[in-house]
């Protein structure tokens, strides 16, 4: 987790985005395309169905924050993408672990083609894995 002088932080703007489904599918955001750039990565199960992943909590989908990597499974309880902002309501236990605030908003600066991307690896990743941890609001 960066310091900020504060213990929640993220960025107010993300300008790039960028997807993998080389081996789990995973979306990511960042500030910039800086190295040290703050970044939140929403990944797929790695393997919901096994009894491991259960029994630990990790069938859902997982948020990976860097630098520092704050990790949470599930925790997303509202997600709205606009063309020029994306809003995320976290549960405390989620913000506690990114080092995120419970509501964060984001303005978007990225091209179409990349709103279209974040909105398809989104719906797709915040579905995956357990039922009970799917947005309430999920709205890409």
């Amino acid at each position: 987790m960066r310091d900020h002088g504060q213990r929640e932080w993220a960025p107010t703007v993300i300008g790039d985005v960028g997807e993998d489904d080389t081996d789990v599918y995973m979306i990511g955001i960042r500030e910039s395309d800086a190295t040290d750039s703050w970044s939140l990565i929403f990944t797929e199960p790695y393997d919901a169905e096994d009894p491991q992943e259960i029994a630990l909590g990790m069938d859902t989908y997982c948020l990976v924050v860097d630098p520092g990597q704050g990790t949470h499974y599930g925790g997303v309880r509202e997600c709205e993408l606009g063309s020029e902002r994306l809003r995320l309501t976290l549960t405390p236990e989620a913000a506690g672990n990114l080092g995120m605030p419970v509501d964060t908003s984001f303005a978007l600066e990225l091209t179409p083609q990349q709103v279209d991307m974040l909105g398809r690896g989104l719906a797709r990743v915040l579905t995956s894995g357990r039922a009970s941890e799917v947005p309430q609001r999920l709205s890409v």
